[in-house]
């Protein structure tokens, strides 16, 4: 056995730890599952618009497959052959995974930061700019748009809709505000 068979993947990076609760990942987003002893792994995704992190989440290798079945073939199939054909793994966090674009480049303000983990160690990570992260959408069919959608309704409560707030009331000589709808 080689050095390299022996050596240990290395730990999480803070890059990948949660922003909404300033610390690592603890359950998976979907079900709930403790992520450092699930078997089997799981995934981090955080996505930054304009320097920002906006959406994060971390899925365990069970409710990512499960996701992932009910993409659409088609979908499935344009991604495989995408990544098969454009995408570099090993980048890592400090450029696009396609086009080689440094995170750390300015202007790069649209971003996906993703790592596979399992236990507390990273397995491997990849990013990939919004240039081409517009490519890859390109490449989804409304079946699997719908997937996601369903995810994010799901997993990442907003603002209820505003037909479904109450109707101000007046409290004494103050009238509450009303809310116009957008």
């Amino acid at each position: 056995m080689s050095d390299h068979d022996l050596q240990q993947p290395p730990p999480i990076p803070p890059d990948l730890r949660c922003e909404y609760e300033e610390r690592p990942f603890q359950n998976c987003t979907r079900c709930g599952e403790s992520l450092p002893d699930f078997p089997g792994g799981f995934q981090i995704s955080k996505a930054y618009k304009r320097g920002e992190c906006v959406m994060e989440y971390a899925l365990c290798d069970h409710c990512r497959t499960q996701m992932m079945e009910e993409f659409s073939q088609e979908s499935k199939n344009r991604l495989s052959q995408f990544q098969n054909e454009q995408v570099t793994l090993e980048r890592g966090l400090d450029s696009c995974a396609v086009c080689d674009a440094r995170r750390d480049a300015p202007g790069m303000d649209d971003f996906v930061i993703t790592g596979v983990c399992e236990g507390l160690s990273l397995l491997h990570s990849v990013m990939i700019c919004g240039k081409c992260g517009d490519t890859v959408q390109g490449f989804i069919s409304a079946k699997t748009r719908d997937t996601w959608r369903r995810f994010v309704d799901d997993n990442f409560p907003g603002p209820p809709p505003m037909d479904s707030l109450p109707e101000p009331v007046e409290s004494g000589r103050t009238p509450l505000p009303v809310i116009a709808k957008m």
